[in-house]
């Protein structure tokens, strides 16, 4: 069972004492509403947290384009808040997340202003006071938004399910469980023992790095015997010689980049692109994971993350609060103003709608 103070949520674990590994955990909400938060997590949110943690993580290049951003003189953006909204980009989940047990984001909270005419239902709520509503009223009436926390964020209070190694989320006392033990040649109950973690906000990070790249996450985060291991390009020292350019263009005409590629290497050296392709480029930081590993579910991840997705979705409907909620893991939305409007991806921005009682 998982029991939380302040700062920390414990937890028990079964442990295989020959192998030193996590068979699994059991917890309640708490613990599970911090995993599945996971998904609703924006791209550059992980690599501002990434360097908080003990091992610092390279995630592919993604790091290199966050740190693009954030080198790069402001005159080049139009504003310094389309910048912030690249290094600090919101979370369209936040209002939930901000009432989770351990909290790994120390962004600021995100404002919420409605419509100066709040009294009209079709009203919008938006995250600051640019722009006007569609109904003609300015945007400046601040207020909190209140979200109902009965029985949870994302799971049902009393529901209580098993983690594993590999952050598969299961029922428990299930055929599925006890395969477990199998997959990890725990065959002599004699080799296990429980043991009891205190996870505070700093596990919590390292187990959302881990799960990029492990498919022991908890082992390596909760046991600590193994090192965090990088996914990144190691072979970053070629020689460029012949070159060739090549145009590549999108079928619809979106999209014109010039590829300057090493005929002997076989591989692109840079691109020269216009404006359309760096702000798609740099869109990329507002994306939350959760849609990035649902479009990636046809390829092989190195990490486990693709697990805990693949939990959401086959979890029964009677753990998960609602299918909004369900919604929210397996297809998360960007903030409003967030989505870049040539986007390749299929990324849609959340709406949001005054409702009354919604806010205080």
């Amino acid at each position: 069972m998982a029991e939380t103070s302040a700062n920390t949520i414990s937890l028990k674990a079964l442990v295989d004492k020959a192998s030193n590994q996590i068979i699994f955990i059991e917890s309640d909400n708490d613990f599970i509403d911090v995993l599945f938060s996971f998904l609703t997590i924006p791209m550059g949110t992980i690599m501002r947290l990434a360097p908080n943690q003990s091992v610092p993580l390279e995630i592919g290049c993604i790091k290199n384009l966050y740190s693009s951003v954030k080198n790069m003189d402001v005159k080049h953006f139009r504003t310094e808040a389309c910048r912030d909204m690249l290094l600090c980009p919101r979370n369209v989940a936040e209002s939930h997340c901000r009432n989770l047990k351990l909290k790994i984001d120390n962004g600021e909270p995100t404002q919420y202003f409605l419509c100066s005419r709040n009294y009209r239902a079709e009203c919008k709520l938006s995250y600051n006071k640019i722009g006007s509503c569609d109904c003609g009223g300015s945007m400046t009436e601040e207020k909190s938004l209140l979200v109902n926390l009965d029985g949870g964020i994302f799971v049902k209070g009393l529901a209580r399910l098993i983690i594993g190694d590999n952050l598969q989320v299961m029922p428990p006392l299930t055929l599925e469980g006890l395969s477990v033990f199998t997959e990890l040649g725990v065959r002599n109950g004699n080799t296990t023992e429980e043991l009891t973690f205190n996870v505070g906000s700093d596990e919590v990070l390292n187990l959302l790095m881990c799960s990029l790249v492990s498919r022991t996450p908890l082992t390596e985060t909760l046991l600590k015997n193994k090192p965090i291991r990088k996914l990144s390009n190691d072979n970053q020292g070629i020689n460029i010689e012949p070159q060739i350019v090549v145009d590549a263009t999108d079928p619809e005409g979106n999209l014109s980049i010039k590829l300057i590629v090493s005929k002997s290497k076989k591989m692109v050296c840079y691109a020269e692109v216009g404006e359309d392709f760096v702000n798609l480029l740099f869109s990329f930081l507002t994306i939350p994971l959760g849609f990035v590993v649902k479009q990636m579910r046809d390829c092989a991840l190195k990490g486990c993350i693709n697990q805990l997705f693949k939990s959401v979705q086959d979890l029964d409907d009677c753990y998960l609060k609602s299918d909004y909620h369900k919604e929210m893991l397996l297809s998360p939305k960007l903030v409003p103003g967030f989505c870049y409007e040539n986007h390749l991806l299929g990324t849609e921005e959340a709406t949001y709608y005054y409702a009354l009682g919604a806010f205080d």
